[in-house]
């Protein structure tokens, strides 16, 4: 087994860990990990959580490594970066998560919703003129604060495309509820 007294730099390490050697990635695994622990945990505040996010970012890592990509230098700095990254990602997850054991909440949360603005209905007939697709990114955008960097993937689209198509549902929508207002 490769110990980390026996090369001088981690970059020796990563170079042979990108040929395919697990023994000099395991010595680079061992010497960042503790670290990338405690910097996950400090973010996500629960040491299960950490120890997850540690071990995908290490996945990622590997991966990349191993198809050529991924940190040629700065092997610690690319981990830290990589966990606080996904550990940031996490709890934002997290915070739109809420948990509850009261099924009146439950159901409380998922029946309609009775608008007593006279606007209710203009705004609702506006909203059912859009095509499905700009009404799913305006609820995912405006309610659920999804940004597009975030929507870009499940939607199979880039950033700037969801933000454009976020742009032209809202000017749709705006249009829409100024027609319908001239109707009632």
């Amino acid at each position: 087994m490769i110990q980390w007294g026996d090369t001088d730099e981690p970059t020796a390490l990563l170079t042979k860990a990108r040929t395919g050697d697990d023994a000099a990635f395991e010595v680079l695994y061992e010497s960042v990990a503790q670290n990338a622990r405690r910097a996950a945990h400090r973010i996500v505040r629960d040491a299960y959580a950490a120890d997850d996010l540690v071990q995908e970012a290490f996945y990622h890592i590997l991966r990349a490594v191993r198809s050529g990509h991924g940190p040629t230098d700065s092997f610690s700095a690319y981990v830290m970066a990589t966990v606080k990254r996904l550990a940031y990602r996490y709890s934002k997850t997290q915070s739109q998560t809420m948990c509850s054991d009261d099924n009146t909440l439950w159901e409380r949360l998922i029946a309609p919703v009775a608008f007593e603005s006279p606007q209710a209905d203009v705004v609702a007939a506006a909203w059912e003129t859009l095509p499905k697709r700009w009404q799913q990114v305006l609820w995912l955008i405006e309610v659920d604060r999804y940004s597009p960097a975030e929507l870009a993937p499940r939607m199979s689209m880039t950033a700037n495309a969801v933000s454009s198509l976020a742009t032209r549902a809202r000017s749709a929508l705006r249009s829409a509820y100024l027609a319908q207002l001239q109707e009632a």
